[in-house]
């Protein structure tokens, strides 16, 4: 049993973000095997007119894989075809993934910004003293780990 186990895709919204970001993701958590197609999806009510798909794999730093201006794609560079965004709107966007690889498993996050310029390099880390996890700045971010 412990085997099979290690076949299995997790995918899961984070907690740790407040709700008062303006972003929603959902779903919160999801747990699903291989060759299963999931849509991760993306609210944000902030009026901004950027949102960004960023994925985090274990021990690495957050890498850009879709943003959207004005529900214009601007940047895309997905980890394989399998991963396709939808942009209905600028409040609104989704990321849908076909045949899922445990190798798929990852932290997704979707942000907004005002800022229209993509982010490829890693957000800026704000470290709290006396603590030893970070808290991401600018530009408002939401999390999914799959």
């Amino acid at each position: 049993m412990g085997c099979r186990l290690l076949y299995w895709v997790v995918l899961c919204l984070l907690g740790a973000v407040p709700m008062d970001t303006g972003i929603t993701q959902t779903p919160k958590h999801l747990v699903t095997g291989p060759g299963r197609r999931v849509t991760l999806n993306c609210e944000q009510h902030l009026g901004h007119d950027a949102v960004y798909w960023y994925q985090q794999r274990a021990q690495k730093p957050p890498k850009l894989m879709f943003a959207y201006r004005y529900k214009e794609l601007i940047e895309n560079e997905p980890a394989s075809g399998r991963f396709s965004p939808e942009c209905p709107d600028s409040s609104r966007l989704y990321l849908h993934v076909d045949a899922l690889e445990p190798d798929d498993s990852a932290l997704y996050l979707c942000a907004s910004s005002r800022d229209t310029a993509p982010h490829s390099q890693p957000l800026p880390v704000h470290k709290h003293p006396g603590s030893s996890r970070g808290a991401l700045g600018q530009p408002k971010l939401a999390q999914h780990l799959l």
